[in-house]
């Protein structure tokens, strides 16, 4: 009688763990596919905040409506990271599908309407920078810092190995000229916000282990802020992309110089 009552209960057990394994499975997809929902409701809502004002107060007032327009952005914005940070979902996915679908709206204003929200972003961001990066200098321990930076460069100097190979193998699939493959890597070398903003989302989940990860990893992101502008301008002028004026001296030696393009064309006639 006792192993029969007890098959049941066993069954009961198994069926609970499969179920578990089934909602941890599930639970990242529902996520993402909440949060892009959510993100798509979000656009729509930005959309109608950027459209030309309705009220003749606003209208007669250039400078009142985008005021208007850039607070409700900034309402807007911050309530749906709110409301997707209270709910378990994933708030920078939910604000990169609203802007995506804001900025691309094919309508008769959708041109004007991406100028206004590129407006309202420009204006805003000064106050999002000085908030966010104060936060994040607030949570940085300089003595932690200090002993992760041995750690924190060879991390950096892996990361620029791998960029460097990872760049030239993307120039060799569009075929991108050697010029172009020298130095593409030195794009991508600098990290800022986001990833920020994934360790501070990491040592806040992660308890045990979250403050020592994020003390590497600032570290990390630091070294990358500081090296990273000055390689991506060297790689801009590299390419000849700056757009300044190399100067008179560059123009007369380029032009004294027999144009290699013309050589295959004169060869072939």
């Amino acid at each position: 009688g006792g192993v029969v009552s007890s098959t049941p209960q066993g069954g009961a057990g198994v069926s609970l763990t499969a179920f578990g394994a089934l909602v941890a499975f599930m639970h990242p997809v529902f996520s993402v596919a909440t949060s892009s929902g959510l993100g798509v409701i979000a656009g729509l809502a930005l959309g109608q905040c950027l459209k030309p004002p309705r009220t003749r107060t606003l209208a007669n007032r250039p400078a009142l409506a985008r005021v208007v327009r850039c607070v409700q952005t900034l309402a807007l914005s911050a309530s749906s990271f709110w409301a997707a940070k209270t709910l378990g979902l994933e708030p920078l996915l939910l604000c990169v599908v609203a802007g995506a679908l804001a900025a691309n709206r094919q309508h008769v204003t959708g041109e004007e309407e991406r100028e206004r929200l590129d407006s309202v972003l420009r204006a805003s961001m000064p106050l999002v920078n000085v908030v966010f990066f104060t936060l994040a200098g607030c949570a940085v321990h300089l003595t932690s810092v200090y002993k992760s930076s041995v750690v924190a460069t060879l991390l950096v100097g892996s990361r620029l190995l791998a960029l460097y190979h990872a760049a030239r193998v993307g120039c060799d699939a569009i075929g991108a000229p050697e010029s172009h493959k020298r130095v593409a890597y030195l794009a991508y070398v600098t990290q800022a916000g986001v990833a920020l903003g994934l360790v501070r989302t990491a040592a806040a989940r992660f308890p045990r282990w979250g403050d020592e990860f994020g003390a590497l990893m600032v570290a990390t992101i630091v070294m990358n802020q500081l090296v990273g502008p000055p390689m991506f301008r060297a790689a801009i002028v590299s390419v000849g992309e700056s757009g300044v004026d190399p100067g008179p001296t560059a123009n007369v030696k380029a032009a004294s110089e027999p144009d290699a393009l013309d050589v295959p064309v004169a060869s072939e006639a």
